[in-house]
């Protein structure tokens, strides 16, 4: 049984420099480094994200954004960051405006589990550090940005809501969630939903520790929950959207996957020894050795990590929504843990150690993301020589899903979106999206898949190779076919494409339309 406890020690021991104010702001702060250099970080899915965004602002001037592309607002639980770029938009454009947002969702994920870790233990345990690089988890890996905004969000609002509940000022929490839940919704759904399961679960244990029956207790904390309720009446408002592109249930191979590769990014031994120490500490909090668990956190991490096992993995047409959940879950079990001993120089020890975890993931990151831009950027170099307006095919060589390492190209041609108002294929089509895309003429490549070229044994449609893309796509309705991260050797030689611009691994043909077209 764990060795759980909610106890507060307001007063930090003397000498306990890890528990200030200005250490947990400056280490808060040292999470955006990573950041700092890449002008665009290599995220799997940012560039469709940001051309998305581009749309978005310039679907009124552009002269040629229009001739594809409609925008519909409406509310929905996905535009945390689309509605953060689009107010930022007559001041900064979409690049620099994402890069900034993603900076200050890293410090404020940062800050907000520190926050949560001191409202749970009235101070800052020196073990609550070793949470810290789950922000840059698989979700943030991939690029899921309105739902890494939702998670910055929810941190600090986990404490916020624990500090209310600790005061019992239930109207005044009340008053206060009911638009912050709503404000929480509109940035992801998966965020309110992971931050309502941890604050029910923190609810449960608080009306337990009262000594109320079961019964009694599952009541109290829906009670309590209600002000969060409200997006639910909306999504029944919108009638089908909710429930549309739920699949892929008890996936269970995928989600043993899940599990060891929550810190998973461009090093397999690194990120799983990573992993493996965090599960240890959980380990240690759950057998009583050396540290003991806050009960409410340590539900909260329980209950995210059932919800996890029973979800699917793609809800409202949204991916990986299960796996999205276990970085939290996780982070929450690290923030319940604090050392049993008192002992002033084996905290500090513990403190160091957990400082020099993040330090260790931190440097490698950064490193991992420098290299990962400059390949990038060497593809992004086709982009010069795309006349803005054109219409391009990309077609990326991608290693399987499965494969530890990602080269990041599964959407970078989206970037001619963003650099060229370019129609580029490979956006996606989400029901709850604002947009719209219209271009029949262009049969099977509009979507996101037309653009993944998979390895062998992997594909989705395993026909789907550059042959048959190539074979397949309607000519007259596109001017360029970019090759990304493709090797010389698959490079085709057919009349109709004229090499403009080539790499080691890219190339860029304009189509050789004939007049009749």
């Amino acid at each position: 049984m764990p060795r759980s406890t909610i106890t507060r020690q307001d007063a930090p021991p003397p000498g306990s420099w890890w528990s200030t104010p200005w250490f947990a702001v400056l280490i808060s702060l040292t999470l955006a480094v990573p950041l700092l250099r890449p002008a665009v970080a290599p995220l799997i899915d940012i560039y469709g994200h940001l051309a998305r965004f581009a749309i978005d602002a310039r679907i009124d001037s552009s002269p040629y954004f229009h001739q594809w592309f409609a925008v519909q607002w409406r509310l929905s639980g996905n535009l945390g960051m689309d509605l953060l770029v689009a107010a930022a938009e007559p001041l900064l454009d979409v690049v620099e405006t994402t890069k900034i947002a993603l900076i200050a969702a890293a410090v404020l994920t940062a800050a907000g589990m520190l926050a949560v870790a001191k409202e749970a233990h009235g101070r800052i345990p020196p073990s609550a550090f070793f949470a810290l690089p789950l922000t840059f988890g698989m979700p943030f890996q991939y690029g899921f940005l309105n739902y890494t905004l939702s998670i910055a969000f929810a941190f600090p609002l986990i404490a916020l809501w624990m500090r209310l509940g600790r005061g019992r000022r239930d109207r005044l929490r009340t008053a206060v969630f009911l638009p912050l839940g709503l404000l929480l919704w509109v940035t992801h759904v998966a965020g309110w939903g992971a931050f309502c399961v941890a604050v029910f679960a923190i609810e449960l244990v608080t009306a337990r520790r009262a000594g109320r029956g079961w019964p009694r207790v599952i009541w109290s904390a829906g009670l309590a929950c209600l002000p969060l309720a409200v997006p639910i009446v909306i999504m029944l408002a919108q009638s089908g959207t909710a429930s549309a592109g739920v699949a892929q249930w008890f996936s269970w191979l995928l989600k043993l996957f899940f599990v060891a590769a929550i810190l998973r990014d461009q090093h397999l031994g690194f990120d799983i020894a990573s992993v493996m120490l965090l599960y240890g500490l959980v380990l240690c909090g759950l057998r009583g050795a050396g540290f003991r668990m806050e009960a409410r956190l340590a539900c909260a991490a329980g209950l995210l990590f059932c919800v996890f096992l029973l979800m699917p993995g793609m809800v409202m047409g949204s991916s990986f929504t299960d796996m999205r959940l276990l970085p939290c879950a996780l982070a929450l079990a690290i923030l319940s843990l604090s050392p049993t001993t008192t002992n002033h120089r084996h905290l500090t020890m513990i403190a160091i150690a957990a400082l020099a975890f993040l330090g260790t993931r931190l440097a490698v990151q950064t490193f991992s993301w420098a290299r990962l831009e400059d390949r990038l950027q060497d593809q992004l170099a086709a982009i010069d020589h795309i006349p803005r307006g054109s219409r391009v095919v990309a077609l990326a060589d991608l290693p399987c899903e499965t494969q530890w390492t990602s080269r990041r190209m599964d959407h970078l041609g989206m970037m001619a979106i963003v650099r060229r108002d370019a129609f580029v294929n490979g956006l996606w089509d989400i029901p709850s999206s604002q947009l719209r895309i219209h271009r029949p003429e262009a049969g099977g490549f509009v979507y996101a898949g037309s653009q993944a070229l998979f390895a062998p044994g992997c594909r989705y449609d395993e026909g789907y190779d550059l042959q048959r893309a190539l074979a397949t796509i309607p000519y007259a309705a596109f001017d360029f076919v970019w090759l990304i991260d493709t090797p010389r050797v698959k490079w085709p030689t057919d009349a109709r494409l004229r090499l403009v611009w080539s790499t080691d691994r890219g190339a860029l043909y304009r189509i050789v339309h004939r007049a009749s077209e």
